[in-house]
């Protein structure tokens, strides 16, 4: 579609850009979560040590200093559909006027909640895996809709408001419910079809694999988000944000639940010389009241804590993760789990276009639901990945 727009537009600039890697993996012996197993990461049991990544492109067309249209995408051969749409917007955003700066973003997009995910792609910077909430929003959250910003420039800081109205999202809940916290750096596609755990389908009385559609409208009610933020100069800042997608937890429609799903978020970065510190915790909770006679509420919370450290051409990191979830429900619930996750990454860019990274995470969770596939509640997960990245 962009290249379409750039080619009559004669005086509009195109630019691509993206990356493909590829990766060495010793995955745990838990099965990966995209198999319909509990396991907490994207590679497990059975899969090749050698695996093709991701390859992602993003194409911008300039219109105007002022108005850009923006797509990316991503090829993947594993899950999902082969290629798939992971963003689509328009954005406008006029020069500003003194110390005031505002912006409008319509179409479908990430929301501007992490600290880590700020490459292109919705990937992270300082670790191949991110956390677990930015594993999650990139799984379950996709803003379908219109966003407006406003920027108050001042010598204290920068103070930023934003907020948009979004549909198309209600069933975003279940995955964290149903098989609660993953670390994971595959972004869901607009146009796939995530796989809900076996486990689900067995209490359910079907048989596996059964499917969610994430991007879908189910009641014809916009949800909402208003974030704030404060850039103070050269030294970080923070970030709060409330988010609401108001599905009408009654609805049940194709053969899914609405899910109401709501959640305050925090954020705090802070640079120090050459070390940057990165912080973040999200508590909210998601809820579906299919008939009178069943309802069922997750509450879910996570938090991480991020050191990384600038060497030039070399880049560590550690994160330290806690989570957990608590459902309440008209029936007893396996669904409870707590947990916590540490990651150590080392990263070699020798070459603007080349990046080296390899990464240890291990996660020790315990949640009751691997009852029903006949494993132990509690595992240790642990994963080591070498990865060789091309941008282009």
């Amino acid at each position: 579609m962009l290249l379409t727009l750039a080619g009559p537009a004669g005086a509009a600039d195109l630019q691509i850009e993206g990356y493909g890697d590829l990766r060495l993996v010793v995955p745990p012996a838990t099965g990966s979560y995209l198999d319909g197993e509990l396991g907490k990461l994207r590679y497990g049991d059975g899969d090749d040590a050698l695996q093709i990544g991701d390859l992602v492109g993003a194409g911008s067309v300039f219109f105007s200093p002022e108005l850009t249209a923006t797509a990316t995408a991503r090829v993947d051969s594993y899950h999902g559909a082969a290629v798939d749409l992971l963003e689509g917007y328009a954005r406008y955003a006029p020069s500003p006027t003194g110390d005031w700066r505002w912006s409008v973003k319509i179409g479908a997009f990430f929301p501007p909640i992490s600290l880590e995910n700020e490459q292109v792609g919705w990937s992270s910077f300082w670790t191949i895996t991110p956390s677990a909430i930015n594993s999650w929003v990139g799984e379950e959250l996709r803003i379908v809709g219109a966003e407006g910003t406003l920027e108050w420039r001042r010598a204290t800081g920068d103070i930023t408001l934003s907020g948009a109205v979004f549909g198309w999202n209600d069933p975003a809940g279940v995955m964290i419910s149903d098989r609660g916290w993953t670390f994971d750096d595959r972004v869901t596609g607009l146009l796939e079809h995530s796989r809900l755990p076996d486990a689900t389908a067995i209490n359910l009385g079907r048989t596996p694999p059964i499917f969610a559609n994430l991007f879908t409208e189910m009641d014809n009610r916009p949800g909402w988000y208003l974030d704030l933020s404060w850039e103070p100069p050269e030294i970080g800042g923070f970030e709060i944000m409330r988010y609401d997608n108001d599905a009408d937890p009654t609805v049940v429609k194709d053969g899914q639940v609405a899910w109401r799903t709501s959640f305050w978020d925090i954020g705090f970065q802070k640079q120090i010389g050459k070390l940057t510190l990165l912080s973040q915790g999200l508590s909210g909770n998601t809820t579906i009241e299919p008939s009178p006679f069943f309802h069922q509420t997750t509450d879910f919370r996570s938090a991480y804590a991020l050191a990384g450290y600038d060497l030039d051409d070399w880049w560590v990191a550690g994160r330290f993760d806690v989570f957990q979830t608590r459902t309440r429900a008209s029936f007893p619930s396996t669904l409870n789990e707590d947990g916590h996750a540490y990651t150590l990454s080392v990263s070699w860019l020798p070459e603007k276009w080349l990046r080296l990274t390899g990464e240890m995470l291990s996660i020790d969770d315990t949640r009751d639901e691997r009852v029903v596939a006949g494993d132990a509640p509690h595992q240790t997960e642990t994963q080591f990945q070498f990865l060789a990245r091309v941008y282009f």
